[in-house]
């Protein structure tokens, strides 16, 4: 699609990288991609594994839409990520975890960060950082978290590091870009999600299932049924009390086994 990736051996941290870059007005789908971290960060400043064959890409976003609806971006990215993972004949048992990592067999195989900034002109962009364990699963894992699990231990034949890397890029630039103009053209007052909802569910894990609710600090909040997410991103839990939503801002979810 002509967007521009970049991969270097080590770095601290792509998304610090390309935040630096879009601040300075680097393109939309700019790319940059690492061999190595060594400052790698997940969703609320947990530490993310960055060891030498995994995928760790970031990509500058510049969708046009309202400030507002950024808050779908993502969404629009771990879809286009496991649908790029499904295309390859990679996805058979990897799922959706709320809000966006990616699951299978109970632990954690991805995740997506989204970092929003403005640029000199005052102009907002956002930084899509993306890791995936390819060959290599992380021992550690953060306070609360779930174990991993790679690629590799869940298929026979995984390609190259660089070739899931160029598919990864190039689809959620596409998936990006086609988001943005489905909203602009039949938002209709509905939420930033409504473009992707049908795809996002369709892939989502734990529907229909008991969680619980977590805050950031990890004090339970709820217990209840997942019953959807809404357009708006929003866990919607069947409680005693009735239904209950919860902003990924807020909390997490767990299954209760």
């Amino acid at each position: 699609m002509g967007y521009q990736l970049d991969i270097v051996d080590v770095t601290g941290s792509t998304n610090d990288d390309l935040l630096i870059a879009g601040k300075n007005g680097a393109r939309h789908g700019y790319g940059l991609a690492a061999r190595r971290q060594t400052a790698g960060r997940g969703r609320r400043g947990h530490k993310w594994d960055s060891t030498e064959g995994n995928l760790l890409l970031s990509i500058i976003l510049r969708p046009n839409v309202a400030p507002e609806d950024y808050s779908g971006l993502a969404a629009v990215c771990v879809l286009a990520v496991i649908e790029e993972l499904e295309s390859l004949g990679l996805a058979d048992e990897v799922r959706l975890k709320w809000p966006n990592d990616l699951y299978a067999r109970g632990k954690k195989l991805g995740g997506i960060l989204i970092e929003a900034a403005g640029d000199a002109d005052g102009i907002r962009f956002a930084v899509a950082g993306i890791g995936i364990n390819v060959a290599y699963t992380p021992a550690e894992v953060p306070d609360g978290g779930l174990p991993a699990v790679s690629l590799m231990d869940l298929n026979e034949h995984v390609p190259s590091v660089d070739a899931l890397l160029r598919a990864i890029h190039g689809g959620v630039v596409e998936r990006c870009d086609a988001w943005a103009r489905d909203l602009k053209k039949h938002r209709n007052g509905r939420g930033p999600l409504f473009p992707v909802i049908d795809g996002y569910l369709g892939h989502l894990a734990w529907l229909e299932r008991e969680v619980v609710a977590l805050s950031p600090e990890g004090t339970e909040l709820m217990r209840g049924t997942f019953k959807t997410v809404d357009d708006w991103g929003q866990a919607v839990l069947a409680t005693s009390g009735g239904l209950r939503s919860f902003p990924f801002e807020l909390a997490s979810l767990r299954r209760v086994k």
